[in-house]
């Protein structure tokens, strides 16, 4: 039976990490265009004060991303390849 869970009004399986990739990428988007941000105003007779916050952590969720990208590529049996680079000096 799959894990199921609800990320970002959708249903997604949570032992996917393809479909959790997807989900997480389509909120990241919504998040860095602004959607995703609360706002909060306190008024009294004499202050004005407004406060607005997202409600992600971009830092944690790119490294989530990079996380269960590696794990989908594992999964279609994709490798990542790395160049060895060097530099030839003769002496």
């Amino acid at each position: 039976m799959p894990n199921m869970v609800m990320i970002n009004g959708a249903q997604v399986d949570a032992d996917d990490p393809c479909a959790l990739w997807q989900a997480l990428y389509a909120f990241k988007l919504k998040v860095i265009a602004g959607d995703k941000v609360d706002e909060m105003e306190i008024r009294s007779p004499v202050t004005n004060r407004r406060t607005r916050w997202g409600a992600a952590n971009i830092k944690d969720l790119d490294a989530e991303l990079a996380r269960l990208q590696s794990a989908c590529d594992a999964k279609k049996g994709k490798r990542r390849r790395y160049a060895i680079r060097g530099v030839y000096r003769p002496y």
